[in-house]
């Protein structure tokens, strides 16, 4: 019997806040990439900046954090995890092997130096892409 790999999948802020804010289906886009079935992480860190945005947040992106903070509660693994959001992500990414989905171009090019898989949207075709096979 072949054995089923299943991806760690590690969310950034501007991952998630897409689901919302443009009505993209990020989770089915990325286990289309990724091709496996994956357990979805959120770092500590992203959960204290988008209870933040949800606070202080334009009324746009206060609606989408609040509502990306239920759907987290409901659909993720929390990983403990210190520092900045987008530290906390490198550090998940890099201790569990995990695959981190970003649309910050900042840390992707992070992710990318320490040779993490990264799956980023590609803006010019709305969609997800990966920097690995």
């Amino acid at each position: 019997m072949m054995k089923m790999k299943i991806e760690c999948v590690v969310f950034d802020t501007s991952a998630l806040l897409l689901m919302f804010t443009r009505g993209l289906r990020i989770i089915d886009q990325v286990i289309e990439l990724v091709n496996s079935p994956i357990i979805p992480v959120v770092p500590y860190p992203i959960l204290n900046e988008l209870m933040k945005l949800s606070k202080l947040g334009r009324p746009g992106i206060a609606r989408a954090s609040g509502n990306a903070l239920n759907y987290i509660i409901s659909n993720f693994s929390i990983a403990s995890a210190t520092g900045s959001p987008d530290d906390s992500v490198v550090a998940v990414s890099r201790e569990y092997g995990c695959i981190a989905v970003t649309c910050d171009m900042k840390l992707l090019k992070r992710l990318r130096q320490m040779d993490v898989r990264a799956i980023y949207l590609r803006a010019s075709a709305d969609r997800l892409e990966s920097n690995f096979e």
